[in-house]
């Protein structure tokens, strides 16, 4: 069964009624990861917001669905919205330092939604909050508890964010690009640990990355975003078999590799709303742009069963 399921969904702004993401659609089984990934700007992370339905002021969600449990909710009043968000579905941030409030000890901060969403007594939340703390592998988590998150170095607050987002026992939890500010050997630990959480609370995590490498071994699916539309979508092991679009694989050839004597980076940048090509969004980055991609926009190909591409020349023809 399919926890959280996304149906043509549009965020504009909500002034011009400029489109910011188009027709996004994906859907992610229980238990699973599902790694959404682009360049920054793709609008990766306003999908993951518009789902805890926390837009920024000026956005709004134009037509879609998004479907927790079977169940839209997009279409739920606020009180019901308010049940879900941090109960059953949690998202984290890229930077714990602006996520978390500086004048609050992490313990107080982690009690308060254990108060909020599980009726405890703050004795009793601060309890389960050095179980918690010590379930993401922060060591002597007591103690921890009465640090300030500038007390703490990078690697340790974002594993207290994932801490409080824990806290609630969610069902879904959405990491938006939780390893970017960490160098490479911290961010290996949070991304062992997000594995083993998934295996022992049996969450699905939609994981938010511009890094392909980030996902390569940790995400069942992947589904592939440029300029606010998904381009490719496919399991992690199909893609990175048989990547196809010409963006999936100019994301590919940035990865190091030991094999690989220099790096390609892709020319250009994602254009912003509003300045977004007429056809193929891609065309004016892409290096097998033809005719017909600056005049149309493709449509969905579904070359293997479950791996859908949207390029006129996905198949070399």
């Amino acid at each position: 069964m399919n926890l959280l399921e996304i149906n043509a969904l549009n965020i504009s702004y909500s002034k011009s009624r400029v489109p910011v993401v188009e027709d996004v659609s994906f859907f992610l089984p229980s238990g699973k990861i599902l790694a959404l990934v682009g360049e920054s700007g793709c609008g990766k992370s306003l999908t993951g917001l518009a789902i805890m339905r926390l837009l920024p002021p000026g956005l709004e969600v134009t037509s879609g669905e998004i479907l927790f449990q079977g169940k839209n909710i997009l279409s739920l009043p606020p009180e019901e919205m308010r049940k879900i968000r941090g109960a059953k579905v949690a998202m984290i941030f890229q930077d714990p330092m602006v996520s978390l409030n500086p004048v609050f000890t992490v313990g107080t901060q982690i009690a308060e939604v254990l108060e909020w969403h599980k009726g405890l007594s703050h004795k009793e939340a601060l309890a389960q909050a050095a179980r918690l703390l010590a379930e993401v592998g922060i060591p002597a988590p007591e103690s921890r508890l009465k640090a300030y998150p500038h007390e703490l170095s990078g690697g340790m607050r974002q594993r207290v964010m994932i801490a409080m987002a824990l806290a609630g026992d969610p069902l879904l939890l959405i990491a938006d690009e939780p390893t970017t500010a960490l160098d490479v050997t911290i961010q290996a630990q949070i991304l062992a640990l997000l594995a083993t959480l998934r295996e022992k609370r049996n969450l699905s995590i939609l994981l938010i990355s511009h890094d392909l490498g980030v996902v390569a071994t940790l995400a069942d699916y992947v589904a592939v975003m440029y300029a606010g539309r998904l381009v490719e979508k496919a399991t992690c092991e199909e893609l990175f078999s048989r990547p196809l679009h010409p963006y999936t694989k100019a994301l590919l050839e940035v990865l190091p590799r030991p094999d690989k004597k220099e790096l390609k980076p892709l020319p250009g940048q994602v254009p912003p709303p509003g300045a977004r090509p007429k056809g193929c969004k891609f065309s004016d980055r892409c290096p097998i742009v033809r005719k017909v991609c600056l005049e149309k926009e493709p449509s969905w190909q579904e070359v293997a069963k479950g791996h859908l591409v949207r390029c006129f020349y996905a198949s070399g023809a």
